[in-house]
Formats: structure tokens, C-alpha cells, sequence
């Protein structure tokens, strides 16, 4: 078996279509630019959070935290936003204020969880690896805090919409039986699975700590309030844990992990099941225009 190490991200697209992956990493086929705009506002996030717990000891006020938090966002900012990828002046500038916020809320010295990440962080972007059966899987983790009982992984995103939960957990086994197409929660239980296992290699990891990881939306909810003088943007985050999810679905988790590595690893890009990947994938698909699977259906119509 093939040892080569994966990312949740290359076996996520290899779960999407197989000719997806294809043509994205084997071909390296160019696509259509697209906007650089939430890549960006992304950037800017995971680097001010990941200097703040950077620069942050155990002991420093709440207070100390948000100020720091607000001063490397407005740097971050300045660095990284484009106006080229904005519509206007004013959409740059509602932008600004609904990513402030976000940074706000999450340092909020009143009980902001930022806060605590900071402080009890032992890692950022945080290289981790891990190996099962020859599957290598790598990833990096954003942010690693040591909580009383062990360890918690954060994953930051804009948002948790459509993100692995328990209600929908169930779908995992239907995709890996062809029943639906579920990619992108895939995408989530492969994430979760690399990073706790791969944590687990790391030099501050002890045996018997518990293992915990998280998705965390900083734009979960967000609200807009006209003023006299213009108006106000506020915004809450909050995490959506998957522990228990990769506790409860681990071989369904670890057979798709399975399915994605070797058909990698053995050049298996023929998309299957064709029919529910065409009618859920493809319309969105970077390849569509220039794909003979997808180009072979029109004809036959």
C-alpha cells in the first residue's frame, strides 16, 4: 500500500469527482480566475488570530487581548485587502466593518472565546501528520488550546453553514455507499479525522488526553443597524464540534478516507457513480466546459 500523505482537502476534491481531482492535480488544467475576496478576508482572520495567540502569555488581561487583537486586525487588513476585488468603495468598507466585527466579538473581553484560545493556546497552524494502514493523511491545524482534560483542535471558518453535524452525520454512509453526494461534509469528518489523529503525534500531545475538534464560524450570525450617522455592523461566532460525530461514525470515516487514498494513489479517476455525481456536481464544476464525461451525456441526449 502506497504511503503517500494526503490532505483533507486533496481527498475531499477526489470524493467530489474523481475527474475533478484529475484534471485540478494530475493535469494542473488552468480555470477561470476567481475572486480573491473571501481568500483574502480568510487571510486575514487566521493571521490576526494566529498572532494574537502568538503573542499572548497566560496571564494578560482580557482587556490587553482585545487591544492587541484589534490593532494586528486593522495591520492584517490594510495588508491583505485588495479594492480591485471589490464592486465598489463602500462594499470594501461594509466589508471591513462585518470582518471587525467578527474580531470583536470573538476577543470580546467580556467572555469573547477568543479570549481563552488565546491564552490557553499551544500551537498555531500547527503541522500534524498521521498513519493508518500505509495511508499518510497531513493537514494544518489553526489553532491547538490545552483545555483540563487534554486537547481542543479549532478549525476558523466565515461560517458553519452545511457543516458536518449530528443531525446530518447519517449521510456519510450514503455517500460511500453511492446513495448521495455529500462531498463537502465528507470533506468535514476528513478533516476531523487528520486532526485528531494527527495531533496526537505532536510533542505536547500526553497519552490519555482527550482529543477534541471544532469548527468555528466567527460570521455565524451577523446584523445590520442603520445610525444617523450611517450604520453599525455586529457579528457572533460560535464552534460546532465533531468529536463525537468521528467517535460514532469512525469506520464509515476511516472507509472513505480509504476509498479516496487509493483511488489517488492508484490513478482511479473515473467518476462513480456518474449519474449522481453529474446531476450534484458538475453544474458547479471549474472543468464542466472542457469535461468528456460531462460532454458525453449532452451528446447522448
Amino acid at each position: 500500500m502506497s504511503s503517500e500523505s494526503l490532505s483533507p482537502s486533496r481527498l475531499a476534491n477526489y470524493a467530489t469527482c474523481p475527474r475533478l481531482y484529475d484534471y485540478r492535480y494530475v493535469q494542473d488544467v488552468n480555470t477561470p480566475d476567481r475572486t480573491e475576496l473571501y481568500l483574502n478576508q480568510g487571510t486575514i482572520y487566521h493571521e490576526t488570530i494566529e498572532d494574537v495567540c502568538d503573542a499572548t502569555e497566560r496571564d494578560d488581561a482580557a482587556e490587553t487581548i482585545h487591544d492587541r487583537a484589534m490593532d494586528i486586525f486593522a495591520a492584517k487588513w490594510a495588508e491583505h485587502s485588495n479594492s480591485d476585488d471589490y464592486e465598489s468603495d463602500a462594499h470594501q468598507e461594509y466589508q471591513r466593518r462585518e470582518n471587525r466585527a467578527a474580531v470583536e466579538s470573538f476577543f470580546d473581553p467580556d467572555g469573547g472565546d477568543g479570549i481563552e484560545h488565546a491564552r490557553h493556546s499551544v500551537a498555531t497552524e500547527c503541522w500534524v501528520e498521521c498513519e493508518r494502514d500505509g495511508r499518510g493523511l497531513h493537514g494544518k491545524a489553526d489553532n491547538v488550546i490545552r483545555t483540563d482534560e487534554g486537547l481542543h483542535i479549532f478549525d476558523y471558518k466565515r461560517n458553519t453553514r452545511g457543516v458536518l453535524s449530528s443531525r446530518t452525520a447519517e449521510y456519510l454512509g450514503e455517500h460511500r455507499d453511492g446513495e448521495a453526494h455529500e462531498p463537502k461534509r465528507v470533506r468535514n469528518a476528513f478533516q476531523t479525522a487528520t486532526y485528531i489523529e494527527g495531533v496526537k503525534n505532536e510533542p505536547f500531545y500526553e497519552g490519555g488526553m482527550t482529543v477534541r475538534f471544532s469548527f468555528y464560524g466567527l460570521l455565524n450570525s451577523t446584523s445590520f443597524e442603520s445610525t444617523p450617522t450611517g450604520y453599525e455592523v455586529s457579528a457572533r461566532g460560535y464552534p460546532r464540534e465533531t468529536t463525537d460525530i468521528y467517535a460514532e461514525h469512525h469506520d464509515t470515516i476511516w472507509a472513505l478516507i480509504r476509498a479516496a487514498h487509493d483511488g489517488i494513489t492508484g490513478e482511479a479517476y473515473e467518476p462513480e457513480p456518474f449519474d449522481l455525481i453529474n446531476e450534484e456536481a458538475c453544474p458547479d464544476c471549474d472543468y464542466r466546459e472542457m469535461c468528456a464525461d460531462r460532454l458525453s451525456t449532452e451528446v447522448r441526449r
